[in-house]
């Protein structure tokens, strides 16, 4: 499978969920989970999809070890941090979402290098 794939198709499918979670927050008038539903949709659909479209236009970038173990963590981190941020809202814990994000951020930091190192357009 294509990581540009990956990454995009990964990304409607959060997107999808972002949504309904979003639904779900309006149909029950509660909005106290808005800042996880807005991390969900921006750390799960556009960075994602950012993330493929640039694979796509620069696919010197699939050539780099740390290509899938970039796209593996971001997806990873996201899966601890989304769950943390609610938990930090519902009970004050931080623990998750630091988590979370120190793995996003670590994959995000990853994938800099693996563009500036092997970006070059065909």
């Amino acid at each position: 499978m294509r990581i540009d794939v990956v990454f995009i198709g990964t990304g409607l499918v959060v997107l999808v969920a972002g949504m309904a979670f979003g639904m779900w927050m309006g149909m029950n008038e509660n909005f106290q989970l808005a800042d996880a539903h807005a991390h969900l949709n921006l750390l799960g659909f556009v960075v994602p999809t950012l993330y493929g479209l640039l694979h796509h236009t620069y696919p010197n970038l699939l050539r780099s070890r740390l290509a899938w173990p970039q796209c593996i963590g971001h997806l990873l981190g996201l899966l601890v941090f989304i769950p943390g941020l609610v938990l930090v809202i519902q009970t004050g814990n931080p623990a998750g979402a630091i988590a979370g994000a120190t793995i996003v951020m670590l994959a995000t930091l990853t994938f800099g290098y693996i563009f500036l190192s092997a970006a070059k357009p065909d």
